[in-house]
């Protein structure tokens, strides 16, 4: 059965003359002889065919699907034909009685069926051992081996070597021995199993043929039964466990496997993750630093308009202001009825030199670089009472005053824009301005009692002041919150950390 199953159908002269000398040389007529051969030579190709067509069988045995197969198909039904047909031979030959037939029957398909069950998977074992890697070295493993065939030695010969210590026909003390069936298929899987089933059928059977031992008794039939029971028994139960472990050890194994190529895989997705957050990080610091640059230039620009429209148009315009007071003074002298022309003409240039003044003032915070940012603070509230006719108060707490040139330029032009959106949007009848300092923190407000946001939520208004605003707030790591007063209009609050200027 092993050869049949290892080598397949070809091997079947093999199988054929094998049989032919063994039973050739007991001294049997030809027609047993013939027909034993024909029959001992279908056994194992009908198990062959009845495990690889309808169960899909492996010689490994790692499957308990395998085990059963093997003993339903090959040790129960082709065994049958071999036995079959051996007796059949027999009685032909006139070496049996017809009253023989059964017994003898029984007889041949127990043993060719404890033969499949004990002898083939040693030798399937045996044969998956030789093409494996073989690991040298003394392990633990190694030494557990050596105690366990050590204690079954010990053990087999003190149950089936002695009939002091078992007695004669006590069957239920060959179940000792399931406990090495369960041992070596646990810890060392089909080979070990087959071996330990294998070494204890060999002692069983040296035993009843001494005629000591549980299987000992008074029938040579009921010894064999009892004796291939033990065996198909001892075998069918280490296969199984085996077979058990083998698929627990392969899920385990695959389980592992899975467990350490999730674990590359998640370890590969964070790495991706950390180069794409580190890209990312890069992108947007990259992104500010351009915005600071433009904003830079922004200012920078707006600065050198602010000065030329002061120190150029600014100054003509005086110089015109002056000629046209001296042009006034004298067609008043001279009672000229052009005047209120010329009166006209000097007022539209005082009102010119106001809103040059005004925008060369916003364009280009000359207070801020002078002073300090709440000096520069007051200065705006100033102007923006001035120019409004709005109440605008500061108040600004000790420690709150230092900031690099960059925070103090943002928040300047922040508390501008919410200025700018009170007066317009807000309708705000007063304006309070007020910058404190806890810590290394700061927070810089402007209130004002308008009438708020009435056409939208705060947290969606999407106008372009408010965008300045919060961009200018990203800008320098500062939040940004804009909210209702309770007791109505708007307030725009600005918190973030204070940087020594530099």
């Amino acid at each position: 059965m092993a050869a049949a199953l290892l080598g397949g159908y070809r091997l079947w002269l093999g199988i054929a003359l094998g049989v032919l000398a063994t039973n050739a040389l007991d001294g049997l007529p030809i027609i047993t002889v013939s027909i034993i051969t024909l029959g001992s030579t279908l056994a194992p190709l009908s198990g062959v065919f009845l495990l690889r067509h309808l169960n899909n069988f492996s010689v490994t045995l790692d499957k308990a699907s395998d085990v059963l197969a093997l003993v339903l198909f090959a040790a129960f039904v082709s065994t049958a034909i071999a036995a079959s047909f051996g007796t059949l031979g027999m009685f032909v030959g006139g070496e049996i009685a017809a009253a023989d037939f059964g017994p003898t029957w029984l007889a041949w398909w127990l043993g060719d069926g404890m033969g499949v069950l004990v002898i083939s998977p040693f030798i399937l074992a045996g044969f998956g051992m030789t093409r494996a890697v073989p690991k040298l070295g003394w392990t633990t493993k190694t030494l557990e081996a050596l105690i366990l065939i050590v204690t079954l030695t010990v053990a087999s010969q003190a149950i089936f070597g002695s009939s002091k210590l078992t007695g004669l026909g006590y069957f239920p003390v060959s179940l000792s021995m399931f406990p090495f069936a369960i041992w070596s298929a646990l810890r060392f899987g089909l080979f070990g199993t087959a071996s330990v089933a294998l070494i204890a059928s060999l002692f069983a059977l040296h035993g009843t043929v001494q005629g000591i031992g549980p299987f000992a008794v008074d029938s040579t039939m009921e010894s064999m039964i009892l004796w291939c029971l033990f065996a198909d028994l001892m075998a069918i139960t280490g296969l199984i466990l085996a077979a058990v472990n083998s698929g627990r050890e392969k899920a385990l194994t695959a389980l592992r496997d899975s467990n350490v190529n999730l674990e590359e895989q998640v370890q590969k997705r964070t790495n991706e993750l950390i180069q794409t957050n580190l890209e990312l990080h890069w992108a947007l610091a990259e992104r500010r630093r351009l915005q600071l640059e433009m904003n830079q230039i922004s200012e920078e620009r707006q600065k050198m308009i602010g000065q030329e429209l002061h120190d150029g148009l600014g100054q003509q315009l005086i110089g015109c202001a002056f000629l046209v007071s001296s042009l006034h003074e004298r067609l008043s002298a001279k009672s000229s009825p052009e005047v209120p022309v010329v009166y006209q003409v000097k007022h539209l240039l005082g009102e010119a030199m106001s809103a040059i003044r005004s925008l060369s003032r916003g364009l280009y915070p000359v207070a801020l670089e002078t002073g300090s940012f709440s000096s520069a603070l007051h200065h705006l509230a100033e102007f923006t009472q001035s120019t409004s006719k709005v109440p605008c108060a500061v108040q600004c707490a000790t420690g709150a005053h230092v900031f690099d040139k960059t925070t103090a330029l943002n928040l300047y032009r922040i508390t501008q824009e919410a200025i700018c959106n009170a007066l317009r949007h807000s309708r705000a009848q007063r304006i309070e301005i007020k910058l404190s300092g806890v810590g290394e923190q700061y927070t810089l407000s402007v209130e004002d009692n308008g009438v708020g946001f009435p056409d939208q939520s705060i947290k969606t208004s999407g106008t372009l002041g408010l965008r300045s605003i919060r961009c200018r707030a990203d800008l320098i790591g500062a939040e940004i919150e804009v909210r209702e007063n309770p007791e109505g209009g708007t307030s725009i609050v600005v918190t973030g950390s204070m940087k020594p200027e530099r």
